[in-house]
Order: structure tokens, then C-alpha cells, then sequence
């Protein structure tokens, strides 16, 4: 028995080591996207602003090239909305007088998020800490969400 305990030692080693760099690769996730759903919050503020200050709704043909020539207006970021633009494929649509957008990988196409501005302080569907992959669509029950 004695003979094996360098080796069972090395594989608890082993393993500790592995679930410290998961563990770091998730923590980084976390940050990541944690950072992302805040800025989308934000972002949605300063579009219903934006139409609210013209007395007007999001308009019924309202798309992802629409939401980035608003925010390339208004935001106060630029980088902020270049790393949205350009680090995520993207949708929107008109949702009633509001709108929504879902953030999805650009290689995998699976979705991480989506944000409906009838509900502006919270992202309110998240898929990024799913291990179940999830197709970049919108969310067919809105209504649930935006009561």
C-alpha cells in the first residue's frame, strides 16, 4: 500500500490542480459576463431615453443595425459599444413599445444572453452559465417576462 501513496498523491495533486484552473476559467467567465450584462442594462436605459426624449417608442422595425447606429449616437462609450458590435453576433427587435437583444458567440452561434429593455435594471435571460447549448434566437414567451 505504502508502494501507491506517491502515486495517489500525485493524482490528488493532479486533480486539485485541474479544479483550481477551472475554477479560474469560470471565475474570469463570471467577470466577463457579468460586465457585459451591466453594460446591456445601461445600455438599454439610454435607448428608451433616447426615443422617450423624441416623444417617441422603439419603432416596429427596430433591428441590431438600428440599436448600434442609436448607440453609436448616444453612448458615452464608444468602446463599449465597438466591443458589442464587434465581439458578439447580434439581434434585436421591436418587443411592443421596447425592445429586445441577444448577444450570441460569433464562432459557436450559441446564445449567451438576452436583455429586454421593458425590464432595465437586470439581463433577464442568461445562457452563457448553461452548459446546454442554445440556439441564437429570441425568446418565443416575451410576455412572461415583460409583465
Amino acid at each position: 500500500m505504502r508502494k501507491f501513496a506517491p502515486f495517489f498523491l500525485a493524482i490528488l495533486l493532479l486533480g486539485c490542480s485541474i479544479g483550481s484552473l477551472f475554477a479560474k476559467a469560470d471565475e474570469e467567465k463570471v467577470k466577463q459576463f457579468s460586465s457585459l450584462e451591466i453594460t446591456l442594462s445601461d445600455m438599454s436605459k439610454k435607448v428608451i431615453a433616447y426615443y422617450d426624449r423624441q416623444g417617441k417608442t422603439v419603432p416596429s422595425d427596430f433591428d441590431e443595425k438600428q440599436l448600434i447606429e442609436v448607440l453609436e449616437k448616444i453612448y458615452p462609450d464608444m468602446e463599449k459599444v465597438e466591443m458589442i458590435r464587434d465581439g458578439y453576433r447580434i439581434k434585436a427587435r421591436a418587443v411592443d413599445n421596447d425592445y429586445s437583444v441577444v448577444l450570441c458567440d460569433q464562432e459557436s452561434g450559441k446564445k449567451l444572453l438576452e436583455d429586454f429593455s421593458c425590464t432595465l435594471n437586470k439581463v433577464d435571460v442568461r445562457y452563457w452559465d448553461k452548459n446546454t447549448p442554445t440556439e441564437c434566437e429570441f425568446e418565443t414567451d416575451w410576455k412572461r417576462i415583460c409583465k
